[in-house]
């Protein structure tokens, strides 16, 4: 069964600040309360909030508009359209982001034999 679901104050004044001073997510969360914590990650902490798309949707911003704009913006810029086709390709989780780390790794592994003797702990740097 799925629970009523209210907007909190800071979504709400977050959505104010998003809408009326066309601020950054993060400065919109910043104007409403949000720590500074908390606005370093606006995707798990005020997008992906069910309160947060209530709002979006009170305020026009419905997936029915986005995806029709998206689509005419596509078909309107046949030979330039990469960027549209990106952003359709990530709202349908064709296309994810990744995030590359560089730097080494210490990997422990311990090899059991039947004797304990044989036991010994094998330490191999790996670079990422």
């Amino acid at each position: 069964m799925k629970r009523d679901v209210n907007p909190t104050m800071r979504q709400k004044e977050a959505v104010k600040h998003l809408i009326k001073d066309k601020s950054s997510l993060k400065s919109a969360m910043t104007k409403a309360g949000y720590s500074e914590a908390t606005t370093r990650n606006p995707k798990e902490n005020l997008t992906n909030k069910e309160g947060f798309r209530i709002l979006c949707e009170k305020a026009g911003l419905t997936d029915d508009l986005i995806l029709n704009a998206l689509t005419e913006d596509i078909k309107a810029k046949p030979k330039n359209r990469k960027p549209e086709l990106e952003l359709g390709a990530k709202i349908k989780g064709m296309l994810v982001d990744r995030t590359e780390m560089t730097g080494s790794i210490n990997i422990e592994m311990t090899n059991y034999g039947d004797n304990i003797e044989d036991n010994k702990v094998i330490e191999k740097d790996r670079d990422l």
